[in-house]
């Protein structure tokens, strides 16, 4: 093969019983049945070891249209599983602000209330703006 050429790596192949096989580095075929929230292909850049297959559901972002910047967004969470992984659980999969972090539900519901409690501190300083643009509080 050229030195030019890139490697492909194997597709992932749609299998009459609804399943997917995937070739993997270290197990070769790997079948897999995707749970009814995975919404991806199973199609890697590189082949991934069967470890590293993983079922991703829908990314959900909060967005926001502003008078200002226009639309933007936010917050990116969804669900995501290793099923060959030492963790198989199910995970939240939520982006901060140095990466995504795989979460189980104790502290997805401690994210939501953080997020709500954020989002009562902003409340509390758009009274403030209004209040500061009216010359209330100078």
């Amino acid at each position: 093969m050229s030195e030019d050429r890139p490697i492909v790596n194997p597709q992932p192949r749609r299998n009459a019983d609804g399943t997917t096989t995937v070739t993997t580095l270290d197990a070769g075929d790997v079948r897999l049945l995707c749970p009814s929230w995975c919404r991806v292909q199973h199609g890697y850049l590189h082949q991934p070891a069967k470890a590293d297959i993983a079922h991703r559901s829908e990314s959900e972002w909060a967005l926001v249209e502003t008078p200002e910047t226009g639309p933007t967004s936010f917050v990116q969470a969804g669900l995501v599983q290793w099923p060959f992984s030492q963790q198989s659980q199910v995970f939240l999969d939520v982006e901060t602000d140095d990466g995504f972090k795989q979460v189980g539900p104790t502290a997805a519901r401690e994210i939501a209330a953080a997020l709500r409690a954020h989002a009562d501190y902003i409340d509390a300083m758009a009274a403030k703006l209004v209040a500061i643009r009216a010359g209330e509080d100078q």
